[in-house]
């Protein structure tokens, strides 16, 4: 089943892209953030993806928390995604990068994408992003609609 225009306007989308180095990054919508293609052709692969970074993975990685939240959840779920080697991005509510994901928490020891099962890689093979989670704290990311 596919995303909906109105589904990403009244749902926050935990999804995940791949960097430029392979690494795995993952992104909260909060409603309100752009969301790529990839994402809304199939909401059953985005759940998926969810599912899997979001429970038993080990612990891999020390990480940077960089910006503090005042949404409890958001900063655990970025924290625990850090530590499985996932680099966390927020939608921006900044007026000066507001169509953009900002950085929130970084692994020392990030997850490759060629480190997952085959099944997981081979989802993952679409949703390509051009940035460098480690070095770029605000992506742009072109919505689907």
């Amino acid at each position: 089943m596919r995303y909906s225009e109105v589904d990403l306007q009244c749902e926050d989308i935990m999804w995940f892209g791949v960097d430029a180095n392979g690494y795995i990054a993952a992104f909260t919508s909060a409603g309100c953030g752009n969301v790529p293609e990839f994402v809304c052709k199939s909401r059953e692969q985005t759940e998926m993806l969810e599912s899997f970074f979001m429970g038993d993975l080990p612990h891999i990685s020390e990480y940077t928390l960089e910006i503090g939240t005042d949404n409890g959840d958001l900063a655990e779920d970025a924290c625990s995604l850090a530590r499985k080697g996932i680099f966390s991005f927020d939608v921006s509510f900044d007026n000066e990068h507001m169509d953009d994901y900002v950085r929130i928490a970084v692994p020392h020891n990030p997850l490759h994408v060629d480190s997952l099962p085959e099944k997981t890689k081979q989802v993952l093979v679409s949703h390509r992003l051009s940035f460098n989670a480690a070095n770029e704290k605000n992506v742009k990311v072109a919505h689907a609609y």
